[in-house]
């Protein structure tokens, strides 16, 4: 959310889909599996908030009718527009902007949340959930787990790898924390065959499992499930580590919250 992060992935978008293809389908099938136990029907409308190149809205397209998606990067839109026209995509800021209109099912994943450094940022872009979610509809988000960040087994320096048929390259992600702000910043080097090493770097809002729900509650809606996991399982959401190497560079200690609007 802030013009001073750098990705090499928001700059050249097509590599994002090469380097996160989900080709599992994971996000979708929980997203499915959320409208099935906590939904009141079939959505015929869908806003996915922070949608990156929109991967996971062309995918929820298929079953839900009325598919819109909103990020803050220019570049990530225009890509979205080029390879997948048939959505409703705009430029906005998650913490002020208004579409006008409500949608049956609110999303928003990748990390998006976790670009909201302050308590007021926060607030602001609950706000926004909140605006857009008819009563009863349902909002599915994540964010990075400070329990596991700040209690668990922290590695300040995470390994990842990526070989597709178009790309290939190894990354070093180096991560601090500042415990006391609950913020986290990565570093994140590609190394990339025949190209200049490029750096990356971004700052992430950390977020309690009380403090999720709570931030969501006061917004207007009722947590019907938080879970350290994409399957459901229930846990004491530490989000143990992956023990892979992961060139998101964060090892995916999320939390997955599951909220319905009164």
């Amino acid at each position: 959310m802030d013009a001073s992060v750098r990705s090499l992935l928001y700059s050249r978008p097509r590599l994002y889909d090469l380097v996160f293809p989900d080709a599992g389908e994971t996000e979708l099938r929980m997203c499915l599996t959320a409208i099935d136990r906590f939904g009141d029907g079939a959505p015929r409308s869908a806003l996915d908030l922070g949608c990156g190149t929109a991967m996971n809205l062309e995918r929820v397209a298929r079953t839900v009718p009325d598919c819109w998606g909103v990020d803050f990067l220019p570049s990530n839109i225009d890509y979205a527009r080029s390879v997948r026209p048939q959505l409703a995509l705009t430029v906005g800021d998650m913490r002020a902007v208004r579409l006008g209109r409500t949608f049956d099912l609110v999303m928003c994943f990748g990390n998006a949340l976790s670009y909201a450094l302050t308590d007021a940022d926060l607030a602001a872009t609950a706000a926004t959930f909140a605006a857009h979610c008819r009563p009863g509809g349902l909002l599915l988000v994540d964010a990075l787990n400070a329990r596991s960040y700040l209690d668990g087994d922290f590695s300040p320096r995470v390994e990842g790898r990526v070989d597709t048929p178009e790309f290939t390259a190894t990354s070093v992600s180096t991560l601090s924390l500042d415990r006391a702000a609950r913020r986290m910043t990565r570093t994140r080097v590609w190394h990339i065959a025949g190209e200049p090493d490029v750096e990356d770097r971004a700052e992430y809002r950390l977020l309690e499992p009380d403090e999720f729900r709570s931030l969501v509650a006061g917004a207007g809606f009722d947590v019907l499930a938080l879970y350290d996991n994409r399957d459901f399982r229930e846990s004491d959401l530490t989000g143990a580590a992956r023990a892979a190497a992961d060139v998101a560079g964060m090892r995916g200690r999320k939390l997955y919250l599951f909220a319905r609007r009164r």
